[in-house]
């Protein structure tokens, strides 16, 4: 008999760490959680015969875009490896988390994962990874086998918390934009200092984020091509150390976020949406999530609270294959599309150069995003 999306109800907590295949992911980062379920025989869909996870999005995906938008290719492998019989809204809309009509390996494999799908995940190892399992960052202090796990903690290491400030520091840029008049004060802070931090501890964000980025990582090397690039957050070199982000390989940078207290602590608690994306920031780049590289910038979207602080969020941000822009005017829709069909991963607007104010970087898919902190901060004018 076959089951349906329904069936497991949707208060079902995923299995999030028990169906990977032994020696298949590996440990970029630090601790990792290793795998111990066996190995499903190889299935078939129609003729074709998958052996793998990604093996099963490849034939979703056969233009290799990185997204899955055929949703009868999708049925067709949810009813041969999940044994589903919803139609194919029902199994889309149990597939596309994010809402932005696109699937992710990281949202693809998160799936199986609720459904019980027993294959290896099927990517190539590299030299810093380890013997199976989901990577855990080396910082990170909670538990590893709890799928539901998100927690907030105090930044009280005085060495953390200095190279923080630092972060603010390097990044400062005494530019105006006509953005920061949603601030209420026209002048441009002479400094930002850090009155505190809070490390964040996502468990589900984190594993779609590490699979999306080896993803990533591993289509880079298949392209055979990956421009990189330094944000000013790079100068802020002992975090960038010390959190170990792989710039090297995929463009893994630290990035601003501006935004309110309130949206923070849901973005850290949930996710970023792709359903409204431009909402904040408007859609010059395309209908994405935008960052900055300096805290200046990040700073006009950003709102005090009652206190007086301001609050932006530092992500990882995993970049990939750049679009790298400076046109004045740019066309945001071939900007978004080039990222949607796979030739790139995001987009970099070089509005520095093209206008003298800032660079601002944008994704279309929440999985290339990881809340690290939350700073509160002072805007300083004298």
């Amino acid at each position: 008999m076959g089951l349906s999306a329904s069936d497991l109800g949707s208060s079902s907590v995923p299995q999030l760490w028990c169906h990977v295949g032994e020696n298949e992911f590996g440990d970029p980062d630090g601790t990792h959680t290793a795998s111990s379920s066996a190995r499903r025989s190889p299935v078939l869909v129609g003729s074709e015969r998958i052996e793998t996870l990604l093996g099963a999005f490849q034939y979703c995906d056969p233009q290799g875009t990185g997204y899955i938008k055929d949703h009868a290719k999708f049925a067709a492998v949810a009813q041969a490896l999940a044994r589903l019989q919803d139609n194919q809204s029902e199994l889309w809309k149990a597939l596309d988390q994010d809402g932005n009509g696109k699937v992710s390996f990281a949202e693809f494999v998160e799936w199986a994962d609720r459904f019980h799908v027993r294959l290896p995940l099927g990517m190539d190892g590299d030299a810093e990874r380890g013997p199976g399992g989901i990577s855990f960052p080396h910082t990170w202090r909670g538990p590893r086998d709890d799928p539901s796990y998100t927690c907030m903690a105090l930044v009280e290491d005085g060495e953390r918390f200095a190279y923080l400030q630092q972060l603010l520091d390097v990044t400062y840029k005494k530019v105006w934009t006509r953005d920061r008049k949603a601030t209420g004060v026209n002048d441009v802070p002479t400094r930002f200092e850090l009155a505190r931090a809070e490390s964040t501890e996502n468990a589900s964000d984190w594993r779609r984020y590490y699979l999306k980025r080896h993803h990533i990582v591993h289509d880079c090397m298949t392209a055979g091509w990956l421009d990189k690039f330094k944000p000013l957050t790079a100068q802020a070199v002992h975090l960038c150390t010390t959190h170990r982000l792989r710039s090297e390989s995929c463009n893994e940078w630290f990035l601003f976020h501006g935004t309110t207290t309130a949206a923070a602590k849901q973005i850290c608690s949930s996710d970023f949406t792709m359903t409204r994306a431009g909402a904040a920031t408007g859609t010059l780049y395309g209908r994405g999530t935008y960052f900055a590289e300096s805290i200046t910038k990040a700073d006009e979207y950003a709102k005090p609270d009652d206190e007086g602080l301001c609050c932006v969020l530092l992500c990882r941000v995993v970049g990939g294959r750049v679009f790298y822009c400076d046109e004045p005017e740019p066309d945001a829709q071939t900007l978004q599309d080039s990222v949607l069909d796979g030739r790139y991963n995001s987009v970099l607007g070089d509005r520095e150069r093209c206008r003298g104010t800032f660079k601002e970087y944008v994704v279309f898919d929440a999985d290339q995003v990881y809340v690290e902190y939350a700073l509160y901060y002072r805007r300083i004018y004298a």
